[in-house]
């Protein structure tokens, strides 16, 4: 007998079907790779927190504790309470409608605000620290500035001693002691800034293009220079949103592409399967690794959290699915992320639903209790001699000691098939639950010239099955066809 022996998974989701980094695999969801021993377990479920009235384009940790989500119709809500059941309340509505950047800013007053930007203006409201009731008239202000330029997003960020905001092919700002400048930087011609971060002394611009060229655009710079200090062209349509962790990602076109760029090397690091793209505050970070909320691919089961990078430096960089949404779980068709935040260590995501005949908005967020079924999908094994059909006898599968009420089962595919098959126990059955045990041995008996195994995690509140390896025997002898 041959084994084929799985023992790592710490390589993440490969963009080849047949290879990868080691410990790489083909598809996942739900999996937690980063922890400390490398095992397969399951990562935390996202559950539904509450519906809002319309779709959060971003959220901002305030000073005050709570966290404030901006929505696409003009709607502000506090989330509070993060660490076990977060509390949704509408505190305001802007009558100028969908918010299209948001950030809190300090002035020389002392005072922290909340600042927002509308269709053509700039608002903003005292943080009062107080949620029980909604903001009183007065302590906001719709029309603070008003000469914003009418585009779709101004996104703002806090870079070089002052606020910026993305305001079509300029950089407006707000510095200490409120001043503000609609045009402080003017990246033109036909560049539109969407998405803005802040890097060390700079804020790092990435633009799309007024005519829809199939490029986009980096620039970086600092509020004392007169104009960009450097600039590099990404081969994609167009920058939709940046994050910076141990690497310098941007997520650009529709495809689904994550790049590294440092203004020196522009270089796809990973894309995620099916497609898609992220909004400009659909990004964050989780426990040192770049999160991001991807939509609008190829099948609804990739709309959701995905995760690029590595926990310590002795680890690959790995593509994951860390958190598929509750709404693909319960069979609607989340079509839409507005935005990421991480806070206390729970990732918040807000998301549209959109149903036969109407629409729907919720934020989800990570449980601190609960865990959610995971699903891994190995790469696709030839043994070496793709043609040969080669007989899978069967696959043992080695375990941390199982906790009682989890349970997994074992399924395969062979030469491509579009359906899994599951692998059987001996007593006929396809889901394995004994308790404290620590091993378990499947049947396959199936021959093929290419053999992919999965497998199918179970929870039971916080405990998750713990995979440590998967083996698949295969017979000595092959036939030769052909």
């Amino acid at each position: 007998m041959i084994p084929y022996i799985i023992k790592s998974f710490r390589g993440g989701i490969s963009d080849e079907s047949d290879k990868g980094p080691a410990g790489s695999f083909k598809y996942g969801q739900n999996l937690d790779i980063h922890g400390r021993d490398d095992v397969l377990k399951c990562a935390s479920v996202m559950a539904s927190i509450a519906n809002t009235s319309d779709l959060i384009q971003f959220f901002v940790p305030a000073s005050d504790g709570s966290t404030y989500a901006f929505g696409h119709m003009g709607s502000i809500y506090a989330v509070s309470g993060q660490e076990n059941d977060p509390a949704v309340t509408f505190v305001y509505n802007d009558e100028n409608g969908k918010i299209r950047g948001a950030a809190e800013w300090k002035l020389s007053d002392g005072n922290n605000y909340l600042v927002w930007a509308t269709a053509t203006s700039v608002a903003r409201a005292l943080i009062n620290g107080s949620l029980d009731t909604p903001w009183a008239a007065g302590v906001a202000t719709q029309d603070y500035k008003t000469t914003l330029d009418s585009v779709d997003w101004h996104t703002m960020a806090m870079a070089s001693g002052s606020l910026m905001a993305a305001n079509g092919p300029y950089v407006a700002t707000i510095d200490y002691d409120g001043n503000f400048d609609p045009a402080k930087l003017n990246v033109r011609p036909g560049n539109l800034i969407k998405a803005l971060l802040e890097r060390d002394d700079y804020v790092i611009l990435g633009s799309t293009r007024k005519d829809n060229n199939e490029e986009g655009h980096l620039w970086s710079w600092i509020v004392t220079a007169l104009s960009w200090v450097q600039k590099k062209k990404i081969p994609v349509q167009g920058v939709n949103a940046l994050i910076d962790t141990e690497l310098k990602l941007l997520q650009g076109g529709d495809d689904g592409e994550i790049f590294y760029s440092d203004f020196a090397n522009v270089v796809p690091v990973a894309k995620i399967p099916g497609g898609g793209q992220v909004a400009p505050g659909g990004v964050s970070v989780d426990n040192d690794i770049a999160i991001f909320g991807n939509y609008g691919g190829s099948s609804v089961s990739y709309t959701g959290i995905w995760s690029y990078g590595r926990r310590h430096k002795d680890r690959p960089n790995a593509l994951n699915f860390p958190y598929r949404l509750s709404a693909t779980t319960g069979g609607s068709t989340a079509t839409t992320i507005g935005a990421v935040a991480v806070v206390n260590g729970h990732v918040f995501v807000s998301r549209g639903v959109m149903d036969d005949t109407y629409s729907t908005y919720s934020i989800e967020g990570t449980s601190g209790t609960t865990l959610a079924n995971a699903i891994y999908e190995g790469l696709e094994f030839d043994g070496g001699s793709p043609h040969l059909n080669k007989l899978f006898e069967s696959v043992k599968i080695t375990t941390s000691p199982l906790t009682n009420g989890t349970s997994y089962s074992v399924k395969f595919k062979l030469d491509k098939e579009s359906v899994w098959r599951y692998a059987i126990l001996g007593n006929g059955t396809t889901t394995y639950s004994e308790a404290d045990s620590v091993e378990s041995i499947w049947t396959v008996g199936k021959a093929g010239k290419i053999y992919e195994v999965g497998m199918e995690l179970n929870i039971s509140g916080s405990s998750s099955p713990e995979i440590q390896s998967i083996t698949t025997y295969i017979a000595d002898e092959t036939q030769v066809y052909g």
